[in-house]
Parts: C-alpha cells; sequence; structure tokens
C-alpha cells in the first residue's frame, strides 16, 4: 500500500459556516501540510487492589487542530484584471479579525469590531479534514526587503466527524499567476510623513483566540487584538534620540506603508498595496550592532479611531 504524500495537499479557508469546495478558498502555500487532529483523552486511576490499574476516557466532541502555515502574498487572485479582485489570502486575513470591503475598484481590509469564525477544508492525498464553523486565525504579516511578502497564521478549529478523515480526491485548483509581492529598495515606510529608510517591516494582530464548548456549542472565536507594527531600519545622527523621546513623550503618529510600488515609490494600480495606521504609539525599541553600524526595531502599537479602526490595507486603485 503507498505511503501519504504530503507533497499531494491541498487547504481551502472561507468565512462563514459554508465548507469551501472546489477551487473557492483555495489558498496556496510554501510549506507541506500536516493536520494531526488532537483528541481530548482524560486519564483517571482505578483503585482494584491491583497496581498499574489506569484508565482513560475520551471526549470525541472535543477534536481540535491547530495549523500554521505560510503563504506568498500576491496582489490579486488568479491575475484578474478587475481593481476590485479580492487577494488570495483575504480569506485567510478575515479569519485573522478583518473586515473585507469590495468597491468600484478596491478592496480594503481593516480590523472589525466582530471577527468573522469561518471554515477549513485540507486535503491530504485522498484524505479530507474539515471544519464547519468557529475556525478563526492568529495572522502576521513580513515584509523584507529583496523578498516575497509572506503571511503566516495559525488556525485554531474543531474537525469534523470526530477528526477522522474521509475518504475524498483533492479538488482540482487553478495555481495564481499573479507576480508575487517582491518587497523592493522603492517600498517605503513613514511616520507622519517622515521616511524611514527600513529593511524590514513585520505586522501581528495579537488576537484573543478563545475557546467555547458546551452542549451544542463548539467554537473558538476572537474576543480582542493587539494590533502591533515593527521596523528595523539604520537610524543615522540626527534621528538618534527620536525613539526614546517619543516613547516618553507618548507620542501618537500616522503610519504609512507602499509595498510593490513602482519607479521612485509611486503606487501603482492593481500592483501595490497600502497599509495604513493612522494612530501608532511607540511602545519599545532595541538597538544592535550590524556590520559596525547601529541597527535599530522599533514597535508602535495602534490605536483606534472613533469607529475602533486600528489599521488599513487598500489593493486596487490608488489614484
Amino acid at each position: 500500500m503507498a505511503r501519504i504524500n504530503t507533497k499531494k495537499s491541498a487547504i481551502f479557508i472561507k468565512s462563514g459556516a459554508v465548507l469551501p469546495v472546489g477551487a473557492d478558498g483555495f489558498l496556496e502555500v510554501t510549506e507541506e501540510l500536516s493536520v494531526n487532529p488532537t483528541v481530548k483523552v482524560e486519564e483517571f486511576k482505578r483503585v482494584n487492589g491491583l497496581l498499574g490499574s489506569n484508565d482513560s476516557y475520551a471526549d470525541t466532541c472535543d477534536t481540535t487542530v491547530s495549523l500554521s502555515l505560510t503563504h506568498n502574498m500576491r496582489t490579486s487572485n488568479k491575475a484578474g484584471d478587475a481593481l476590485d479582485t479580492v487577494p488570495e489570502y483575504g480569506e485567510l486575513l478575515k479569519l485573522g479579525g478583518f473586515t473585507e470591503t469590495v468597491g468600484a475598484d478596491t478592496v480594503v481590509y481593516t480590523n472589525s469590531q466582530t471577527p468573522a469564525k469561518g471554515s477549513v477544508c485540507v486535503y491530504i492525498d485522498g484524505n479530507k479534514h474539515s471544519s464547519t464553523d468557529g475556525a478563526v486565525a492568529d495572522v502576521k504579516m513580513d515584509f523584507t526587503v529583496g523578498m516575497p511578502s509572506k503571511i503566516t497564521a495559525t488556525l485554531s478549529a474543531f474537525l469534523d466527524n470526530e477528526g477522522v478523515a474521509t475518504s475524498a480526491a483533492n479538488p482540482t485548483v487553478t495555481l495564481s499567476s499573479e507576480d508575487l509581492m517582491i518587497v523592493g529598495c522603492t517600498d517605503i515606510i513613514s511616520t507622519d510623513a517622515s521616511e524611514i529608510k527600513a529593511d524590514k517591516v513585520g505586522i501581528e494582530i495579537n488576537p484573543q483566540v478563545d475557546k467555547f464548548y458546551g452542549m451544542g456549542l463548539k467554537e473558538y472565536a476572537i474576543s480582542d487584538y493587539n494590533i502591533k507594527i515593527t521596523a528595523d531600519f539604520y537610524p543615522e545622527n540626527t534621528d538618534y534620540n527620536d525613539a526614546i523621546t517619543k516613547i516618553n513623550a507618548g507620542t501618537v503618529e500616522a503610519l504609512l506603508i507602499k509595498l510593490n510600488t513602482g519607479a521612485a515609490g509611486a503606487l501603482v494600480d492593481g500592483r501595490s498595496v497600502l497599509i495604513t495606521a493612522t494612530l501608532g504609539k511607540m511602545t519599545s525599541f532595541t538597538d544592535s550592532n550590524d556590520k559596525s553600524n547601529l541597527k535599530r526595531s522599533i514597535t508602535w502599537m495602534l490605536q483606534g479611531d472613533s469607529a475602533g479602526e486600528c489599521i488599513s490595507i487598500t489593493h486596487g486603485n490608488h489614484s
């Protein structure tokens, strides 16, 4: 009998309780998948006059999965020409606590005050694992110069069918032909219009993921998050004291990140991604040596505006 080949795997993610099928919700990942369902098993002692009389019981309803994955970000799904075409990783953002707003020529993601839950289907060489609601994601994004933009996530969900995989052939999928979002030297980050020459930027959603389990109830949910942006750069003499001064003063500043830009850092419709945070408060920084130069890493904690919006990610039209 043939061994299971983990290269023959595919994952489908969709917000809501409807299971994704076919190419719907397909997410291309950079690593092979392994599901590893976890069944709740409790051990107990049996006192019967003999040593070693231990036993156990299983709560088969409480079968969960924690699945980590990495995806190379692209600007739109399947190289669609329309500016309002959603990116392939859009469903993952929604499970991470974002609201997707599709306009006439834009797709915008903002942190939601009512984070969505979703469904997950994983196929591995003819074995299907699925979850029909209650799936959420801890999402991080990494933008390093000279590298593809990456989104990583840990999915938490209850599995159906007591975690036992069903027999199902992998659905046919269409791989995206859209170019990868390569972070280039023209991409920029600025704080209140002051440019920071960073070589790495990271965004962490830091969700509070809670498990709810009871009679007729089994789901995960995001009940809070603490969104942060981190930038690594080489400070100049003129701004050496800038970080500690802002931390002491409790300065709140606007952050702007332009990714996948064209010449001279200009945004390109349908290709670039614009990330904005109007209320960023610097909370920490660390300095280190890098090739006899000072390297600084700064972290901003994002605060919400009157509507609770902390961060906005815009695709499509930037005119």
